[in-house]
């Protein structure tokens, strides 16, 4: 990494970028831990148990901040690895310098980073000099990107995290180096513990690359000895808590957020919060998991009886995943500084992935790596986060819609 810094350009854009990203938090950024963070740290304190859902009765558990001598009840509902990061900061915190704005601060440099591999990744991938300096650029000064680091979520962690996979298995490409192995499988095991659905990407990206590609079959074993070993901690906590070995417990809470009769793309909890306080389970280590199997069952039944209406919400995902959400309830969703870059980025990555896809190799990787993002988050709710979580997956897909442009208009 130190020789990119040899390249006064690139010092220059991480200065602009800092600069824009404290701008922006300044006006925009969580001020306060809040949401489920908030509660499930507090509890943790409290009890020592990472949890959120509080034994109140014999009969009840509910969501809240517990209060000393209050049973909190583990949780498996999300991935552990951003609860870790927060644990930290608060722990390097104090009375000058809050968690919220220490969070904020790190995310800011998180980001920075994140711009750095974005370069690295696009100058593996194309000699155009032009290309590396716009697609960089691009997403250094993307809305979105500039604006998530201002908030309190799990996005930035993740999209640094991808960005050095993909860097990673560009490498491996190149040359099967041991420590380009362990560092691409420990990252895998990483991005599995900040988003579970990435375990499904991860097993795609070993079965195109080291079966599809590299007709390497110890190289898979190698890493998912590697990815193993870095998730078996999680693993072995929710066996001794849950008697399971499961990374999450969340599948029947998203599908039935997305598939409801609200007909939401974004989702809706109404429902879901009702069944919570009909239902009269047992105030256990299962409870979460009971619950879940509960919303995941009146979910299907959803499903099952109306086919064709939810298939056409999904249709709708898949657009407002690829596009914008046609009935957004998110404030500003429908700035011109966030629709407008969207659809353009939107259009040139579907164009540049419909061109990869007959491309043996890393594009044909990342299309339907793209593609595969789309089909399967589309199964539950879409927030317009999601397509930051793409954005590098599309800046990568639009080099080749660029240079079919300049092929076709400029050649």
């Amino acid at each position: 990494m130190k020789n990119i810094f040899k390249h006064k350009e690139i010092i220059y854009l991480l200065f602009a970028s800092f600069v824009v990203r404290v701008f922006v938090s300044y006006f925009y950024s969580d001020t306060v831990l809040k949401n489920e963070w908030s509660m499930i740290l507090h509890n943790y304190q409290i009890s020592g148990i990472f949890g959120f859902n509080v034994v109140i009765s014999d009969s009840l558990a509910i969501p809240k901040f517990a209060e000393i001598g209050e049973r909190v009840l583990p949780t498996a509902f999300m991935p552990p690895l951003y609860l870790y990061f927060i644990y930290i900061v608060k722990n390097l915190s104090n009375e000058l310098v809050g968690i919220a704005p220490l969070i904020v601060f790190l995310q800011i440099v998180l980001s920075l980073i994140s711009i750095i591999m974005i370069y690295k990744i696009i100058k593996n991938l194309t000699e155009s000099k032009f290309l590396i300096r716009f697609l960089t650029i691009a997403f250094a000064f993307f809305p979105i990107n500039i604006y998530a680091s201002s908030q309190i979520s799990s996005v930035s962690l993740q999209l640094l995290l991808s960005l050095i996979f993909f860097y990673y298995l560009i490498l491996i490409l190149k040359k099967d180096k041991l420590k380009y192995i362990i560092i691409f499988s420990v990252l895998g095991g990483l991005l599995i513990l900040i988003r579970g659905e990435f375990l499904i990407l991860y097993f795609f990206t070993l079965f195109y690359f080291f079966i599809f590609y590299k007709r390497q079959l110890k190289l898979i074993l190698v890493s998912l000895s590697l990815t193993l070993l870095t998730i078996s901690p999680y693993l072995i906590r929710n066996y001794l808590y849950f008697d399971n070995l499961t990374l999450t417990k969340s599948f029947g809470y998203n599908l039935l957020k997305g598939n409801n009769p609200s007909f939401k793309v974004e989702g809706d909890i109404e429902l879901i919060e009702k069944i919570k306080k009909e239902n009269n389970l047992a105030l256990d280590n299962n409870y979460e998991f009971e619950l879940d199997n509960i919303l995941r069952d009146k979910a299907l039944s959803f499903i099952r009886n109306n086919p064709i209406e939810y298939f056409k919400l999904y249709l709708l995902k898949i657009f407002s995943f690829l596009f914008f959400d046609i009935n957004s309830s998110y404030p500003h969703y429908y700035n011109f500084f966030h629709i407008v870059p969207k659809l353009i980025i939107s259009i040139t990555s579907l164009v540049g992935a419909i061109i990869a896809i007959n491309k043996k190799g890393f594009f044909q990787y990342l299309s339907l790596y793209f593609f595969l993002n789309i089909f399967l988050f589309s199964v539950f709710f879409i927030l317009p986060r999601y397509s930051l979580i793409l954005l590098p997956v599309q800046i990568l897909l639009s080099i080749d819609f660029i240079k079919y442009l300049r092929r076709k208009f400029f050649d």
